[in-house]
């Protein structure tokens, strides 16, 4: 299934990158955290490949690894962005 990137931001202490995804339909809403090889934005597009990795944009030179995703919540974003922002 291909997800489109709602919202993201880095953690850089953590080495960790946060997304907010969407399925094509916008039923569903996940909140996904990825090693942060790669940068992404919203509207970027996810297309999956195996082992849990996804390239963005269709490019499968940026390539990023999904370690943990759940049902999106938006107390638990806010928490993430005050830790990725050190407040």
């Amino acid at each position: 299934m291909e997800w489109h990137v709602k919202k993201s931001c880095c953690h850089k202490n953590a080495g960790k990158l946060y997304i907010v995804l969407c399925d094509s339909g916008g039923s569903l809403k996940m909140l996904a955290e990825a090693n942060a090889s790669e940068r992404v934005n919203p509207g970027d597009l996810l297309s999956p490949l195996k082992d849990a990795q996804y390239c963005i944009n269709r490019d499968k030179t940026r390539v990023i690894k999904i370690i943990d995703a759940r049902q999106y919540l938006c107390d638990e974003w806010e928490r993430l962005l005050q830790q990725s922002t050190g407040k």
